[in-house]
């Protein structure tokens, strides 16, 4: 009975070093993986900007006018046609 007893113990500490092991060895890669992403530059993480929050936060100024925001591609377009009707 003892031997019954002392056989299936050594079995079960045998399947949980074995589960141990594949464990590592999956977490070793894992970390190998990330490593290779981050030193090729595929996985970058955004950072937070530092500083003074009010600088982060403060309102984008405008580099254009209304008109030329609503009508700027007619604009375009209108200098374009004139463009190629006076090259012709």
């Amino acid at each position: 009975m003892r031997i019954y007893l002392i056989t299936g113990l050594k079995r079960k500490i045998l399947k949980v070093m074995r589960f141990t092991l594949v464990l590592t060895i999956i977490a070793i890669l894992l970390v190998q993986l990330v490593g290779i992403l981050k030193g090729t530059g595929v996985y970058n993480r955004e950072e937070i900007p530092n500083g003074n929050s009010m600088k982060v936060v403060s309102p984008v100024t405008d580099a254009c006018g209304e008109d030329e925001r609503t009508h700027g591609l007619e604009n375009i377009l209108e200098h374009l046609l004139k463009y190629l009707q006076d090259k012709k």
